[in-house]
C-alpha cells in the first residue's frame, strides 16, 4: 500500500489492533493522498490548539489534533519540522493524532488533547501509548527570545532550552514529553524517533533547511 514512499513503524505499537506509522518526505502529498485506497482525514492545520472529535469521515476543519474511537477510521497530521504525534489507549479503544510546532508546544496541544481524550472517552493518561515521528531536534532549532518566552508560558523550566554562543535552541520533542509525563503518561509509554529533520533533510521535508517550497511528510493511524 505504501511502496511508493518510505515508512517507519513505531515498535510501541506492535502487537496492537491498530495500524501507525510515520512517513518520509512526499513530494506530492496531495497525489499520494489521492493515491491512498481509503479516506485520510488530515485537519486544517494552524498551528492551533483546536481539536476536532470524528465521529465519522468529515470535511476537514481548522484543527491541530483528531481524536477518535472509531475503527478504521484514518486520522493524520502532515509535518515538515513540526513534532507529530500519534496516541493509543488500548483500554478505551481510542486514537488521536496531534500537530505540535512551537507555537502549538507553547499552546500546549498535546496537553490539551490528553485532558480531552480523558473528558471525552474517559481515557487515563496512564493507560496511553504515544509516538513522537521525526522533528526538528534541539541541535537545529534555533529561536528568538520571544519564542522561548512563549514556550515558558505552557512550558515551564528549561529542560527543552540549550544556550550555545548566545544564541537559543529549543526541543520541542522534550517539551512535548514533558507536558505528556506531567499529566500522568508513563515514560516507558513514549516512542521518540531519533531523526532530525533538518540533520536528515535530504529523507524527511524541514522547513528549515528548504523554506517555503519544503514539501511535507505525515503521521497517519487507525484501529482495526
Amino acid at each position: 500500500m505504501y511502496n511508493k514512499i518510505m515508512v517507519i513503524y513505531p515498535e510501541i505499537f506492535n502487537g496492537l489492533q491498530i495500524e501507525a506509522f510515520f512517513t518520509k518526505k512526499i513530494e506530492k502529498f496531495e497525489d499520494f493522498k489521492n493515491s491512498l485506497p481509503f479516506k485520510l482525514y488530515i485537519p486544517v492545520q494552524r498551528h492551533t490548539d483546536f481539536i476536532a472529535i470524528l465521529n465519522s469521515y468529515a470535511e476537514p476543519s481548522i484543527a491541530d489534533a483528531v481524536i477518535t474511537d472509531q475503527k478504521n477510521l484514518f486520522i493524520g497530521i502532515k509535518t515538515a519540522d513540526c513534532l507529530p504525534a500519534l496516541i493509543f489507549d488500548s483500554e478505551k479503544k481510542v486514537i488521536a493524532a496531534v500537530h505540535a510546532g512551537w507555537r502549538g508546544t507553547a499552546k500546549g496541544i498535546l496537553k490539551k488533547t490528553i485532558i480531552k481524550m480523558n473528558e471525552v472517552y474517559g481515557c487515563k493518561p496512564e493507560n496511553l501509548l504515544i509516538a513522537f515521528g521525526p522533528y526538528i531536534k534541539g541541535c537545529c532549532y534555533e529561536v528568538g527570545e520571544e519564542v522561548v518566552d512563549a514556550m515558558k508560558k505552557e512550558n515551564p523550566g528549561e529542560d527543552y532550552i540549550f544556550r550555545v554562543n548566545g544564541k537559543n535552541y529549543i526541543d520541542i520533542g522534550v517539551a512535548n514529553l514533558l507536558q505528556a509525563i506531567s499529566l500522568g503518561v508513563k515514560r516507558q509509554n513514549i516512542w521518540i524517533s531519533d531523526d532530525c529533520t533538518y540533520c536528515k533533510s535530504n529523507e524527511y521535508a524541514s522547513y528549515r533547511f528548504h523554506g517555503r517550497q519544503s514539501t511535507r511528510q505525515c503521521g497517519i493511524i487507525r484501529m482495526l
